[in-house]
């Protein structure tokens, strides 16, 4: 009797673009695009409350990744029994705290939410309050329920560290411009849906394509291979994660202004400095990239807390030279103040 190999596994939280049409949200009767704007408006959220909580960014890109999870298996049409997508954008918040061990006491993540939810940063909040109390009950309540349709399933990976090992592979980590660009493609790809498409590391290195294309700076090949190819990424992955990129800013969901994205095509091929070039010019053509100095930039669509650049552990740069270079703790912090969402925030009751 022959053996036969079993099927290797699959991944229980990777869908396809026909799938990510076919949530519960939006077979409940909302329309695609409806969907990707209320996706769009709970990760800001997340985002917002978590500057507010001075939280890693890491973290917040792991809360974002439970919310979209969620509304894979859950609807946010609450005439049709689902859960507003604020109070799940609470919960993931208030789950991924503790799964990240970041010792946020719920207290302080309580405040914090219900100031965003108010727009107001200076609101006088206690524990007294009838506000507080509300989303107290919100968050204990649905956080089992997350817990439920997560399957407890709480280990994310996340593209930010990723990110910077990459960029020193291709031994362009003090390519400050690039850098940011970069990982400001990583903050607004959680305000999509791009994480339930594409693995973090996908994220990554579509995120130093984007980069490449915006600043117009090629990326040298590595002994005579083409840079994705040497990180042993997926050109079709890359090209459909610049597509949802760009129908975000397109779209412009969170009504802030749009990016300047770059004329050129979004071509893998015209990002590479290839290696007959290399060898015309004495090998030597990233010293100059790696000596650019750019402003700030600022990318996405969201709260500006969400482009700011932190290292992986989410304190400001206290790296060595060699690697990890990020922006100093005052230039992060002038970034990270985040506007007030502009939509009222209705709670479901617990």
């Amino acid at each position: 009797m022959e053996a036969h190999e079993s099927p290797p596994p699959t991944n229980q939280w990777s869908f396809t673009p026909d799938e990510v049409l076919s949530t519960p949200t939006i077979i409940d009767g909302l329309a695609p695009s409806e969907e990707r704007l209320r996706r769009a408006k709970g990760v800001n959220f997340i985002y917002q409350a978590g500057v507010m909580l001075d939280l890693p960014q890491i973290t917040l890109w792991v809360a974002a990744v439970f919310f979209h999870r969620f509304y894979m298996r859950y609807s946010m049409v609450q005439e049709k029994g689902g859960i507003h997508h604020y109070n799940i954008a609470a919960t993931a918040l208030f789950l991924a705290n503790k799964v990240e061990e970041n010792c946020r006491k719920t207290k302080d993540i309580i405040i914090a939410v219900a100031k965003v939810a108010q727009k107001n940063p200076k609101l006088i909040i206690d524990e007294q309050s009838k506000e507080y109390w509300r989303w107290r009950d919100s968050i204990l309540t649905y956080e089992e329920v997350m817990l439920e349709q997560l399957c407890f399933d709480l280990m994310i990976d996340n593209p930010y560290r990723q990110l910077f090992d990459l960029l020193e592979a291709l031994d362009m980590i003090h390519n400050k411009h690039l850098r940011k660009i970069a990982w400001a493609f990583c903050n607004d790809a959680c305000l999509t849906a791009l994480p339930l498409l594409i693995e973090a590391r996908d994220v990554a290195i579509s995120s130093i394509f984007f980069a490449s294309v915006h600043t117009n700076q090629q990326v040298d090949d590595v002994n005579g291979e083409a840079w994705w190819r040497f990180l042993n990424g997926d050109a079709d992955r890359c090209t459909r994660a610049i597509e949802v990129m760009r129908q975000f800013y397109t779209e412009n969901p969170l009504r802030k202004q749009n990016p300047s994205l770059p004329s050129p095509a979004f071509d893998l091929e015209n990002t590479r400095r290839r290696a007959e070039t290399l060898s015309s010019t004495g090998g030597t053509p990233r010293d100059a990239d790696r000596a650019s100095r750019s402003p700030a930039v600022r990318l996405n669509g969201g709260a500006e807390g969400a482009g700011d650049a932190r290292d992986a552990s989410g304190d400001p740069a206290t790296r060595s030279p060699k690697r990890n270079i990020v922006p100093s703790p005052e230039e992060s912090r002038s970034e990270k103040r985040a506007k007030l969402s502009e939509d009222k925030v209705e709670p479901v009751e617990g």
